[in-house]
């Protein structure tokens, strides 16, 4: 089984949905406590966050 930030990575370099969106995503799955589109990139694609 797929894990949530597979299926978003999938996605979102698929072109299906924006990375906004799997920001919005992660934060409504419990994820993040915002919308952080830093962290989203940093949990996608283990890119370093930018503060």
């Amino acid at each position: 089984m797929r894990s949530i930030l597979e299926s978003l990575r999938d996605k979102v370099e698929n072109g299906s949905i924006t990375i906004r969106e799997a920001a919005i995503a992660l934060h409504k799955a419990g994820w993040t406590n915002f919308i952080d589109i830093n962290a989203t990139n940093a949990l996608l694609f283990n890119r370093e966050r930018n503060h």
